[in-house]
């Protein structure tokens, strides 16, 4: 693709995908200032795969699976750093007002459930929660559309564990 074709195609995904990209990287960071990083890093990324985008999947998936890959660099190198405890990483961020409505408790204890769970079922769920299909999902992550709906299960179950809700 030539460059002017490339970043006319960037820009477009940036406005439509920049929520998409955030609310993934929100359920790998709790820190509102490394959400940002981790949002600019994957647009960052998606700069550099841009040229070998070759439509097999769709724009979103594609876009997912790049901002995935960089949330997953950022756990591995925060387990690396041996950073603290969940609750003292979280300690930071403030509740906003808005989160003070039912709805957006709700949401905020939905997002803290699904950064408890394993890696590969915060994907899977951060996925599912933003519509993507079982074959979507397989194709972001490399795995097969049987495997997703297993593993889809599973973290749902333990969703509930987490929340406190019966199975």
């Amino acid at each position: 693709m030539k460059d002017a074709v490339l970043e006319n195609l960037f820009r477009e995904w940036l406005e439509t995908y920049a929520g998409l990209v955030s609310r993934i990287a929100s359920t790998y960071e709790a820190r509102p200032a490394l959400v940002e990083e981790l949002v600019q890093e994957s647009f960052m990324g998606l700069w550099r795969a841009l040229p070998s985008f070759r439509g097999e999947a769709s724009a979103k998936t594609f876009i997912a699976r790049i901002t995935h890959n960089v949330c997953i660099s950022h756990v591995r190198k925060a387990v690396k750093a041996k950073s603290g405890p969940l609750d003292e990483r979280m300690a930071d961020t403030a509740p906003q007002p808005e989160d003070l409505a039912d709805t957006a408790s709700r949401r905020r204890k939905l997002v803290e459930a699904v950064r408890a769970l394993p890696l590969q079922g915060r994907q899977i769920i951060s996925l599912h929660l933003e519509g993507f299909t079982n074959r979507e999902i397989g194709e972001a992550l490399g795995l097969s559309e049987g495997n997703i709906a297993t593993r889809l299960s599973r973290a749902r179950a333990r969703l509930k564990e987490i929340i406190g809700e019966p199975a």
